[in-house]
């Protein structure tokens, strides 16, 4: 139960004796604080202050994981950060040339060396850890990068573009350090792998959504966050004619699976007719998933009964406190 709020400091709840499963109930109370800087968090972390933080410094994750690494809870989210293709463009509608872009992304590279905050590289579009279903792959994410690359050029080639006649595209991104960070660095893998010419174009990301719904863009780049814990959150975002389907994918394939599954009651039957449709999608490459977003969080070793899960939602109900080891 609030007990008290003071405006920006912090809100504290007491326990409430009439909760029906109050007597699996460990805390008496839990006191939320406001913290706005994220270093200024870990400062009151590290002072014994706060006993879980809601975020990590992205400046200071290298130094966590090296010296706080038994406290640091991180793990996948449900949420995906890709590059949307806009189909209605014609040199977008020849999947030789979406696969080729796809293959030559070195995901790996992007998350350890470009992000380095503990992102995940992303070769399916529906996260891992969601429950009961198994995300699926691209047929080359175990490729070696020589061989996708070698593929890759052969594909491009085939769809008319060389080194002397290259393909080119802007590729639009709202303004942040992370997204002008990432369009950089795959844009010079495109470079260096496929001689693309790739314009970059940071923008506000109001105008940016306004250019995707005019259709007035080449590529550009989104997240996208489920709403609950299923596959279905992620693979209706690529049915045909759906409203928030901003590629404007169409695949009667696709949707036919989409259809059969949504009328299945059998769960198994259910999850293996989603898991063909993400195939089906991965093949076609409407989009470029880059990594998937994971939930980071400092644990005090005295916290009892933390969980990590991909809908980042804690019942301090089910928390208790011990000694710490």
């Amino acid at each position: 139960m609030l007990t008290e709020w003071l405006q920006g400091s912090y809100l504290l709840a007491k326990r409430n004796r009439n909760y029906w499963n109050d007597a699996a109930t460990h805390l008496d109370g839990v006191k939320y604080l406001q913290i706005a800087d994220e270093s200024a968090e870990l400062r009151a972390y590290r002072a014994g202050e706060v006993h879980i933080t809601v975020v990590v410094p992205r400046g200071q994750f290298d130094w966590i994981r090296e010296n706080l690494a038994a406290e640091l809870h991180v793990a996948p989210q449900m949420s995906t950060y890709y590059y949307g293709f806009n189909l209605d463009r014609p040199k977008f509608q020849d999947p030789r040339v979406r696969r080729a872009l796809s293959m030559v992304i070195d995901r790996e590279r992007l998350a350890n060396s470009v992000l380095r905050v503990g992102e995940l590289p992303a070769y399916s579009w529906v996260p891992p850890g969601v429950h009961n279903y198994q995300s699926q792959t691209f047929d080359y994410a175990a490729m070696p990068m020589p061989q996708r690359i070698a593929e890759a050029q052969k594909l491009l080639a085939a769809a008319g573009y060389t080194r002397d006649k290259p393909l080119d595209f802007e590729l639009r991104y709202n303004n942040g350090e992370v997204h002008t960070k990432c369009a950089v660095a795959v844009a010079s893998m495109w470079k260096e792998a496929l001689g693309v010419t790739t314009s970059l174009a940071g923008v506000e990301f109001k105008s940016m959504v306004q250019d995707i719904d005019r259709r007035d863009i080449d590529l550009y780049r989104l997240s996208w966050v489920g709403d609950y814990n299923d596959p279905y959150t992620f693979l209706q975002y690529m049915k045909g004619g759906f409203g928030i389907n901003l590629m404007h994918y169409a695949s009667k394939e696709y949707d036919a699976l989409l259809a059969n599954a949504a009328q299945q009651v059998d769960v198994m039957k259910r999850r293996g007719l989603l898991e063909q449709a993400e195939r089906t999608a991965l093949a076609d490459h409407p989009l470029i998933p880059l990594y998937f977003y994971v939930n980071k969080h400092l644990v005090k070793p005295e916290v009892r009964g933390w969980y990590d899960n991909v809908m980042n939602i804690y019942y301090s109900a089910e928390f208790e406190l011990g000694r710490s080891s």
